[in-house]
C-alpha cells in the first residue's frame, strides 16, 4: 500500500491520502508499517505524503458516492423537488 501511495504521489503531486472502508478499520495495524516505508522511500517529489484515516470508516465509498451525485444532479434534484411541492 505504502508503495502504491509513493508512485501516485509521484505521478500526481498527492501529499495528503485519506484511507477509507477496511482499510481505515484496520489503521491501528497497518499504520507503522506505513509510515515506515514512506520514511525509508520517501518520494521523487521530495514532499513528504501524509496518510490518514478517514472518520467516516466502512461509510467514506458510500457517502462520497452520495456527496458526488448531489453534486452533479443537485440541479435537476432541486428542480424536481421544487415542482413537487409547487
Amino acid at each position: 500500500m505504502a508503495r502504491a501511495l509513493l508512485v501516485t504521489a509521484g505521478l500526481l503531486d498527492v501529499t495528503t491520502v485519506v484511507v477509507g472502508g477496511g482499510v481505515s478499520r484496520s489503521w491501528a495495524l497497518l499504520e507503522r508499517a506505513v509510515q515506515a516505508v514512506l520514511t525509508a522511500e520517501p518520494p521523487v517529489s521530495g514532499h513528504p505524503v501524509r496518510v490518514l484515516p478517514t472518520g467516516l470508516g466502512a461509510d467514506a465509498v458510500a457517502i462520497g458516492a452520495a456527496a458526488r451525485a448531489r453534486a452533479e444532479l443537485g440541479p435537476l434534484v432541486d428542480r424536481v423537488a421544487g415542482i413537487r411541492q409547487g
